[in-house]
């Protein structure tokens, strides 16, 4: 099972803002000072690639196989989910979407109840 790509770039932009919401969190924590800019420069980089084989592995299958010299997409052709479902990847998709809810949602409150809004 393979998600069209535009599809694949939304759900890893969500995967990349929950990554970033859960790392901005446990560093307001933990960490006080100037370093928190230059951390969360470090956590982009490194997010950015995880971001990407997450984008991969959205778009790969074992019957679909896409890199930037082959391509499984037809001219013309549309579609959502190509191939058979996958029980495992659609878990992975609803779970990184129900996280970065909650996340922002814990964030929010975090900073309405300490006076922040």
């Amino acid at each position: 099972m393979i998600l069209n790509k535009s599809l694949s770039i939304i759900i890893s932009a969500c995967f990349f803002m929950l990554l970033m919401l859960i790392i901005s969190s446990i560093t307001v924590l933990f960490f006080n000072g100037g370093s928190i800019p230059y951390i969360g420069l470090v956590f982009v980089v490194i997010f950015y690639f995880i971001t990407r084989m997450f984008y991969n592995y959205l778009r790969n299958d074992e019957l679909y196989k896409n890199t930037k010299q082959h391509s499984s997409d037809k001219p013309g052709e549309s579609y959502i989910v190509k191939g058979d479902r996958d029980g495992k990847k659609l878990f992975i998709i609803v779970w990184v979407i129900v996280l970065l809810i909650l996340a922002a949602l814990s964030l929010w409150l975090y900073s309405f109840n300490n006076g922040l809004i």
